[in-house]
C-alpha cells in the first residue's frame, strides 16, 4: 500500500494537488496523508499577545484546523468514492519542511504531493516557496509539484530531463517505474548535449540508466544545445503535448541551477503541467 504525504492550506488549490494524487493511484490501496501546519500564523499571533495567552490561542486553532480538516475529508471521500483510499490528518506547529522531512524520516512515506500556485503555475517552485524547501530539505521521498492549472488526470506523456552528470540509483527511479507501470504513458528521455561531456560518459550513463529502468520502455531525444535550456526544454514540452515533466534533484543537477539562477520568466511553459522531482542524493 503506498503511502502519499499531503500537505495543505484548505485552498482549491491544494485540493486539485490532493485530487491529482488520488487520481494516479485509482486502482492501487493508498493512504494519504494530510497535513497541515499553522507556524506562520501562531508565530505571528503569539508576537502580539502575552505568552500566558498563548496555549488558549493553540487550543483555538486546532480547533478551527480540524474542523477544516473534517469537511476536506467529507469533500475527498465523496469525490473519491469507491477507490481504496484512506486519509489521515495530521496538524503540526512546525514550519511544514521540517514537520514532513520528520515525518519521511520516521515513518514510510513514498511521496509528498503538494500544489503550487501564481500565475504561472511551477513559477513558484523556484522563488523560494514552501514547495522548494521541501523539494530541496526532503532527502529521501520524491515531491511532485501540482499547479493550480493542471488537468486532475494520468500523465499520458512524460519527459524526463536529465544531465547524464551522475548515474542514477534504481531505487530513486522507483516511482517513474510505478507511474508507467500503472497508466503506460509514453516516455521520453530527454538530454541537453554538452560538448564538454565525453561522448563515452554520456553513453555510459544512458546505458546505466536503460538498465535500470529495466523493461520499461522509452524513447531517447537529444536536444541541441543553446544559451537557455529552459527554453529548449520549454519547446520540446510542446512539442510532445508532454503533462508531466520529471527532473532529479542533486547537487549538480539542472533543477538545482534552476534554484540558483533567476529564471523565472522563462518557466512559463511549467504552468500547466505537474514536475515530479526524483531523489538521487
Amino acid at each position: 500500500m503506498k503511502r502519499i504525504a499531503v500537505p495543505t492550506d484548505f485552498s482549491n488549490n491544494a485540493y486539485n494537488a490532493l485530487l491529482y494524487a488520488t487520481k494516479l493511484l485509482a486502482t492501487e490501496s493508498a493512504s494519504i496523508v494530510l497535513i497541515h501546519s499553522f507556524e506562520d500564523e501562531f508565530s505571528r499571533s503569539t508576537s502580539r499577545i502575552d505568552i500566558g495567552k498563548s496555549d488558549d490561542l493553540y487550543q483555538k486553532v486546532e480547533k478551527r484546523v480540524q474542523r477544516e480538516f473534517d469537511i476536506l475529508k467529507k469533500s475527498i471521500q465523496a469525490d473519491t468514492s469507491g477507490m481504496d483510499i484512506s486519509f489521515e490528518t495530521l496538524m503540526t506547529g512546525l514550519p511544514l519542511d521540517r514537520f514532513i522531512n520528520k515525518l519521511v524520516n520516521d515513518e514510510r512515506i513514498d511521496f509528498v504531493v503538494m500544489g503550487t500556485k501564481g500565475a504561472t503555475g511551477l513559477q513558484e517552485v523556484f522563488m523560494g516557496s514552501q514547495t522548494v524547501r521541501l523539494i530541496k530539505k526532503i532527502k529521501q521521498a520524491p515531491v511532485l509539484a501540482i499547479p493550480q492549472e493542471a488537468k486532475v488526470q494520468p500523465p499520458k506523456t512524460i519527459v524526463f530531463a536529465t544531465d547524464f552528470k551522475k548515474p542514477i540509483a534504481a531505487n530513486g527511479l522507483h516511482l517513474l517505474k510505478e507511474l508507467m507501470r500503472l497508466h503506460h504513458p509514453a516516455l521520453k528521455i530527454t538530454h541537453i548535449y554538452n560538448q564538454k561531456q565525453p561522448e563515452s560518459h554520456i553513453e555510459s550513463q544512458y546505458k546505466a540508466l536503460k538498465a535500470a529502468l529495466g523493461d520499461i520502455e522509452s524513447t531517447m531525444h537529444w536536444l541541441e544545445n543553446a544559451s537557455k535550456k529552459e527554453t529548449i526544454l520549454d519547446d520540446f514540452i510542446k512539442k510532445t503535448s508532454a503533462d508531466l515533466l520529471v527532473l532529479t534533484h542533486h547537487k549538480k543537477s539542472f533543477l538545482q541551477r534552476l534554484f540558483q539562477e533567476d529564471v523565472v520568466e522563462n518557466l512559463g511553459f511549467h504552468s500547466k503541467i505537474p514536475l515530479l522531482v526524483l531523489k538521487d542524493e
